[in-house]
């Protein structure tokens, strides 16, 4: 008798889930996940004050929101005079990397992990090289940051340039110090450190 019931209540689950669909269910769904990634830009900057107060970010600049990536949030911002993206993950906490990695070169030992973690794609790099340590003013603030430049590796020829950056705020939910870790990458010949310059410096804290 018990496994009738159970038949029959996944008979009912299935038959809702088709009916759901073929009523326009889809459509619901695909309409919730585009609002989410591409708010209002009013919208975008009222609720990710846990990143920063994006208020002062030029028009130039879409900003977007993805669902988790490797169990971290991330928001993006393409300049879209070229379309390069700047990507902004919340490590939720301080413990895998903090801003003073960058100034003692602990962020060094680390590269591996963030290249294998947070680029856009299933390609891997090789002859990785630091070529800049620096840091961005944003309001302020002081933002540190490395230049890369690397090949990668299963397109041939394709030379890469890239910025890995870091920043720390309090979690909103959590109320705890959060890095966040700010990635791009471009091609070598397209690179232009004002695109990314004039993000960061147009963030707020």
């Amino acid at each position: 008798m018990g496994c009738l019931k159970s038949l029959i209540h996944k008979i009912i689950f299935i038959a809702l889930v088709v009916a759901f669909f073929m009523l326009g269910g889809w459509a619901f769904v695909n309409g919730l996940i585009k609002n989410y990634q591409n708010p209002a830009r009013s919208e975008f900057v009222e609720k990710e004050t846990n990143f920063a107060d994006f208020t002062d970010v030029p028009s130039d600049y879409q900003l977007t929101r993805s669902f988790n990536f490797f169990g971290y949030k991330k928001i993006n911002a393409k300049y879209l005079p070229t379309e390069q993206k700047i990507t902004i993950y919340d490590l939720k906490n301080e413990e895998r990397i903090k801003v003073s990695d960058f100034n003692d070169k602990t962020i060094d030992k680390k590269i591996d992990d963030i290249l294998n973690n947070f680029k856009d794609s299933i390609v891997t790099f090789e002859n990785f090289e630091i070529v800049e340590r620096n840091n961005y003013k944003a309001q302020g603030k002081t933002i540190p940051y490395i230049r890369f430049k690397a090949k990668v590796k299963n397109i041939p020829f394709k030379n890469v340039t890239g910025i890995i950056s870091a920043y720390s705020t309090v979690n909103n939910r959590a109320k705890n110090p959060s890095t966040k870790l700010i990635f791009t990458i471009v091609d070598s010949k397209a690179y232009n450190p004002k695109i990314v310059s004039d993000f960061v410096n147009a963030l707020k804290f």
